[in-house]
């Protein structure tokens, strides 16, 4: 079932690459212009209880016209502060277009991307070419053809309606003084709840980000010491998978670890079970694989993994990255808005 990963990975990256070249196109032969911030609106919503806010600035386009440009991407806490001093791109034949200049697509993008690079890395560690894997990637491949095209329609759409569609969805809309009335402005009450929510939850919130991420760091480096210490002295076995012992989870649900026959340089056979477990499960019955296990106490043994015998670490250290970078972001964030509100 590694093909799963496969699927996964390449549509969560061709979307973020999608995403970002996106972005740069709709920034390409632009000119910068200042914004002034004016107010938040609820954006392409017709629901007015959506706590979604967007940005609306603004400026005087390089034809000498007053527009308001409103941003795409909206958030639950206004993304700036009224009064605040935003680049606008436009382009000087074609001011009906303009884009709010902001680096949030890009780095939603570049998340994205990573996330497929990190499932096509899992793929690409976990894969072993033998009939059982090919098997399932035939049926998990024909059950993704089957399914789209069960939702395509009968007639594509054309690449001009399918730009059209794009630019509905995801590109900024603008007004000028005769069509300015059409912004839905959010309520200032919500705004202000809003904001306020925002500052309260950050007092605990900013704490608990370095704390969680910290600790996530701390482990993953205790678990790198571990898995180097236990490699630095293990010897190498072939083995081989008698067995997937089932275990039960508090939730229901089941995962599969394999239990591993080698046979030492003593030539002494052991066994065990394999600390890694999975549904679907790594290995299957028969499957010959690769044995690392503690000279002193051959029972102390796992399947070499290769890079993968680090997967812990990677991922305790990834995500304690990440709660740091959060807890930076709301930290910078939270310094811009008292800074702009002061």
């Amino acid at each position: 079932m590694e093909i799963i990963f496969l699927v996964i990975g390449v549509v969560l990256f061709a979307g973020g690459a999608a995403v970002i070249v996106s972005e740069a196109g709709a920034r390409r032969d632009t000119q910068p212009v200042q914004a002034r911030v004016i107010g938040f609106s609820l954006g392409k919503s017709n629901n007015p209880n959506m706590a979604s806010f967007h940005t609306v600035a603004e400026y005087v386009g390089l034809n000498g016209r007053k527009y308001y440009i409103e941003g795409s991407v909206g958030s639950s806490v206004p993304l700036h502060a009224v009064g605040q001093v935003v680049q606008v791109l436009t382009r000087a034949g074609e001011p009906e277009r303009a884009v709010l200049k902001s680096g949030l697509s890009y780095i939603l993008g570049s998340i994205l991307a990573l996330f497929g690079l990190a499932a096509l890395g899992i793929f690409w560690l976990t894969f072993r070419l033998d009939i059982f894997s090919v098997v399932m990637a035939v049926i998990v491949i024909a059950w993704v053809v089957t399914k789209v095209r069960s939702a395509w329609r009968k007639e594509p759409p054309s690449l001009e309606a399918w730009n059209a569609y794009r630019r509905k969805i995801l590109s900024t809309r603008l007004f000028t003084e005769e069509s300015k009335d059409q912004i839905l402005w959010a309520d200032p009450i919500r705004l202000v709840s809003a904001v306020e929510s925002y500052r309260k939850t950050n007092r605990f919130a900013i704490p608990v980000l370095f704390a969680i991420g910290l600790g996530l760091l701390f482990f993953s480096h205790y678990f790198y010491e571990r898995t180097r210490t236990f490699l630095d002295s293990a010897d190498y076995a072939v083995g081989t998978v008698v067995e997937l012992r089932q275990l039960d989870s508090t939730d229901g649900d089941s995962t599969y670890s394999a239990v591993v026959k080698y046979r030492d340089g003593r030539g002494t056979d052991f066994e065990f079970v394999d600390s890694f477990s999975s549904s679907p499960p790594y290995c299957h019955t028969g499957q010959t694989v690769y044995v690392l296990y503690n000279r002193a106490h051959p029972h102390r043994a796992q399947i070499d993994r290769g890079v993968a015998n680090y997967w812990l670490t990677l991922l305790l250290g990834a995500l304690g990255g990440a709660f740091l970078l959060m807890g930076l972001h709301s930290v910078r964030r939270q310094l811009r808005w008292s800074a702009e509100t002061s």
